[in-house]
């Protein structure tokens, strides 16, 4: 089943904003007026909002340049920026008479859609790669209609599974390109309301894996060029920052191609710095990033375990000096980062100042997409694991017959 889309708006995204919502405490309902002409209205975001708060934080000087952090996570409900996910795409099946929501996820966009998703009273199917289950709080499964399913195999194998159980419900899997999109407007316009009130910033950095939040952003920003709210001038470059060995887009940037090839076997690439970002092959995204890029004047990172390593601490300790604490926690015996993806991106920041991509005397804003939430009080156990070394279609018939036993009804 594929879901009705949103109504298309001629006129692009306009900075609506409500005074009343305070944007550390939910710039889903801050700007919730500027997303109506795109058919979700206030009414269903307040519905399904929790804390979708966002920040903007001094982190100081580093080798001459100017750092700020965009802290959305610390007041995001489920610690990560796909909060904003959550709220928007559990609001628009609610829209569409949808009784439960279909989603893989490497872990962030799962908890938010399975956490909200349960507030607005929707049975939740999570299908997971297997490699981070430890990032999944087991209260977040309490309720008996949130379904945990974890995956062994590479990203698409996880999603082929979410596919099958999609089709055999007859659902669409969530959340839709458009949906992510929307979603990722709601950062684009808070980012444009500081810019139309004054702040500078030269760059805007941010860890990828398919690239929705910064094409979000910066369609926004597009639209308010246009409509003359904010100046082209003010509009930052973007610095997208992928890790070594999982970087089809920055490997795809560097080489000048308009498309993605087809992934190459990666069974020797290097472990994962965070293996959430775990999408080798993002083909519907690229040709979209790959234009923001150009016409940002930006550029791409891909970031070594030895980097992350030399550089991580340098900033973390901005971060800590700024007021923002990253989670840690405990594996094997030592110390670890919870939520790598946005401490990455400051890394390749950094990493992008000693190279003189970024030079002394700019302006950067670093986009902290998760890391300062909750840790976990004990790791989510799945309802079913489908291996690698048996059939996918077997055992989605089984998982069918074990959570599932008949099709639900789609009124959409």
């Amino acid at each position: 089943m594929t879901a009705p889309q949103p109504p298309a708006n001629d006129h692009g995204f306009q900075l609506r904003i409500d005074d009343a919502q305070p944007a550390e405490q939910s710039i889903a309902l801050r700007y919730a007026d500027a997303l109506e002409p795109f058919g979700l209205s206030r009414r269903a975001l307040a519905a399904t909002s929790l804390r979708e708060g966002a920040r903007i934080l001094p982190l100081g000087e580093w080798r001459g340049v100017a750092l700020w952090v965009a802290d959305e996570s610390s007041r995001m409900a489920t610690g990560t920026y796909k909060s904003l996910d959550g709220c928007v795409t559990t609001a628009l099946c609610r829209s569409l008479g949808l009784d439960a929501m279909v989603f893989s996820s490497g872990a962030n966009a799962g908890v938010a859609l399975t956490r909200y998703g349960a507030r607005a009273g929707l049975a939740t199917y999570f299908f997971c790669p297997v490699s981070t289950l430890y990032k999944l709080d087991a209260e977040l499964f309490d309720p008996p209609s949130a379904h945990l399913i974890a995956v062994e195999g590479h990203d698409r194998r996880v999603k082929q599974a979410a596919q099958a159980m999609a089709d055999w419900l007859d659902l669409p899997v969530v959340p839709q390109l458009d949906w992510r999109l929307l979603a990722a407007s709601l950062r684009g316009l808070f980012l444009a309301e500081r810019l139309r009130d004054g702040e500078q910033f030269d760059w805007l950095s941010q860890s990828v894996c398919a690239g929705y939040g910064p094409l979000g952003i910066y369609r926004v920003m597009h639209d308010l060029v246009a409509g003359g709210t904010i100046d082209h001038s003010s509009v930052p470059r973007f610095l997208g920052v992928q890790q070594v060995g999982l970087s089809p887009i920055a490997d795809a940037w560097q080489a000048g191609l308009d498309a993605l090839p087809e992934p190459t076997d990666n069974s020797a690439r290097p472990a994962p710095i965070e293996p959430t970002l775990y999408n080798m092959h993002p083909a519907a995204t690229y040709p979209q990033l790959a234009a923001t890029l150009r016409d940002t004047r930006g550029a791409m990172q891909a970031v070594t375990r030895g980097d992350f390593d030399r550089l991580i601490e340098t900033y973390v300790a901005m971060l800590r000096d700024a007021g923002v604490e990253p989670t840690t926690f405990m594996r094997d015996g030592r110390m670890e980062y919870l939520e790598r993806a946005g401490l990455m991106g400051g890394v390749g920041t950094l990493r992008a100042i000693e190279q003189g991509v970024i030079e002394p005397g700019q302006r950067v804003l670093c986009s902290l997409t998760g890391g300062a939430g909750a840790a976990p009080t004990s790791m989510a156990q799945p309802a079913h694991v489908i291996t690698e070394s048996r059939s996918l279609d077997d055992q989605i018939n089984a998982l069918r017959r074990h959570i599932a036993p008949r099709p639900l009804s789609a009124s959409a």
